[in-house]
């Protein structure tokens, strides 16, 4: 694959314009700008928060428009099967998320957003508020690897919490006729196995809570020789992103605090 087969676009106007309503509405903070390097690309990987369309066009604003960092966006393969859509998908620096695309980016010199949990991260089910649904993926590390790009970890917080569910879709994976339909391979394929399918909110106007991002010292993967260096990379990162949720939290707690008082 050649250049000419991924035309890249970021429109910076678009991107302002998708993220305006979400700043104004959920005040974002940024911490550890003092983490982001615009001459150095790195694969930025994070937690995915539930439906996945609220905060990271801030994200992807943050970076491009603040910082001159222009993110290539894995996006879920769903986006794609939307007319109009898809559009707006590419406009914002998204690709569809395989791993070809993902290379092709890098020998272009973008950085790469990727969420591991991929598109079953951000369907939600009850309890799973800020869960890292990853799986048993390793290839965005090994195409971190490949290109010798650092890791760039950051934390979303907020996101899981502006939506309560009102219908865990656990309960319609439950009912045997629904593994019925799913039993039929067009529509378990499509379905992906019920793993696309949504729960629903009990409130369709999510609910004003500020939203906190924080970018992470970068992680040199020079160390990952072996399967097992990679599985245990992989642990510990996933680990020190937990982490920083639970302090990202801590600090919430105390910022809006200080704001009351002020």
């Amino acid at each position: 694959m050649t250049s000419k087969h991924l035309e890249i676009k970021h429109n910076s106007k678009l991107l302002r314009a998708i993220s305006a309503l979400q700043r104004y509405y959920f005040r974002p903070t940024f911490l550890g700008a003092e983490n982001l390097n615009p001459q150095k690309p790195a694969m930025y990987v994070g937690n995915h928060t539930i439906y996945g369309v609220l905060d990271s066009p801030i994200l992807i604003d943050y970076l491009f428009n603040e910082h001159n960092i222009a993110v290539v966006s894995m996006a879920d393969h769903m986006h794609f099967y939307i007319p109009g859509w898809k559009e707006v998908v590419k406009r914002v620096g998204g690709v569809d998320g395989i791993q070809e695309y993902a290379k092709e980016a890098m020998r272009q010199g973008y950085s790469i957003l990727v969420f591991p949990g991929g598109g079953r991260e951000v369907i939600k089910r009850k309890g799973e508020a800020y869960q890292l649904i990853w799986k048993q993926r390793f290839g965005f590390l090994k195409l971190a690897k490949e290109f010798n790009y650092e890791i760039a970890p950051f934390v979303a917080l907020g996101g899981d919490e502006v939506f309560d569910l009102a219908l865990d879709v656990n309960i319609l994976l439950k009912q045997k006729w629904f593994q019925k339909i799913l039993s039929q391979p067009t529509i378990g394929k499509f379905l992906r196995q019920g793993e696309v399918i949504p729960s629903i909110p009990k409130n369709m106007i999510p609910k004003r809570i500020p939203f906190y991002f924080k970018f992470m010292p970068r992680l040199c993967t020079d160390q990952i020789e072996t399967v097992q260096d990679m599985v245990d990379f992989r642990e510990e990162l996933q680990q020190q992103i937990y982490k920083e949720i639970e302090d990202l939290k801590v600090y919430r707690e105390l910022d809006l605090a200080y704001k009351v008082k002020a």
